[in-house]
């Protein structure tokens, strides 16, 4: 959900599951797909969420680290996108809404296990036909980790 009050029992709860890899997808900005390489541990910014809310700039997490790296191959993603003709692009900031909100504690929640599910966040460009699109963003996510993704 896109709610600041249910965000962190949302995260918690899907990632108690039992999954191989998390894609969490967002509305992008501008005519390009972004593939965040980063979450950093702030929140906050005037957009409301679904619910009327809104987050004052706070860390996500008082202990928290300042930053987490994907747990995905973010280039090996961007590097099979631009092959099936998407335009794409590494991103270093994935910005203070719920998007970044969800990508950091989904991160945060794996740190330290031997074992880290591969996490990703995805901004979609709004400039794009996202249903033509998506067959071939799920391909560029199965191909980058060599993994078959079924629906």
């Amino acid at each position: 959900p896109v709610s600041w009050e249910k965000i962190d029992e949302s995260v918690e709860a899907l990632m108690k599951e039992d999954f191989e890899a998390l894609v969490i997808l967002g509305n992008g900005r501008g005519e390009t797909h972004k593939i965040e390489k980063l979450a950093v541990n702030a929140q906050g910014t005037n957009i409301l969420d679904n619910s009327g809310a809104r987050c004052q700039g706070d860390a996500i997490s008082k202990d928290g680290k300042a930053a987490f790296f994907s747990t995905w191959n973010v280039e090996a993603l961007n590097e099979e996108m631009r092959s099936l003709g998407l335009p794409s692009q590494i991103s270093y900031f994935s910005g203070l809404f719920l998007c970044n909100g969800a990508y950091y504690r989904a991160l945060s929640h794996d740190c330290g296990k031997l074992e880290r599910r591969p996490v990703v966040l995805l901004h979609l460009s709004p400039e794009r036909n996202i249903a033509s699109d998506l067959p071939l963003i799920l391909k560029a996510l199965a191909s980058s980790l060599n993994r078959t993704i079924l629906l």
